[in-house]
């Protein structure tokens, strides 16, 4: 970590998002065991498993987008604001914490590493939730 103290200073936690992405992983097991049961000749059951894909996908995203870049709307995967060739991994975070340097108010730009964390974290306990089985 490149920050470590003041991510301490701040009160900055990444717990929320390891959480989120921790039950992400155990729903998508669920689902891929759900998927390898699925008995293929059932259009409604495939239909219902195909949906739950489609919302998945739909689920990464914020209508709102990026700071600074609307556009861009995928939370989990875009080019970063400083490099549009390579993309970053939860870009809304690395661009926070990228930024950080460049910031006047540190008070700020740590508050905004929190809001990215908080956006990602929310952001996949939903895309989860696409995935959890229909009754």
């Amino acid at each position: 970590m490149k920050h470590p103290q003041e991510m301490k200073t701040y009160h900055v936690s990444f717990d929320s998002l390891f959480s989120a992405v921790k039950n992400f992983t155990e729903i998508a097991s669920n689902f891929s065991e759900r998927l390898q049961d699925l008995d293929k000749n059932n259009p409604i059951l495939l239909r219902i498993m195909n949906d739950q894909l489609m919302f998945l996908e739909r689920a990464f995203t914020d209508p709102l987008g990026l700071p600074d870049r609307p556009f861009y709307r995928h939370v989990i995967y875009a080019p970063s604001s400083h490099n549009k060739y390579v993309g970053e991994s939860f870009p809304g975070i690395y661009d926070a914490l990228f930024d950080i340097e460049n910031r006047v108010d540190p008070s700020k730009a740590w508050e905004e590493v929190k809001r990215q964390i908080s956006i990602a974290a929310f952001t996949v306990q939903a895309a989860a939730g696409t995935l959890r089985e229909v009754a």
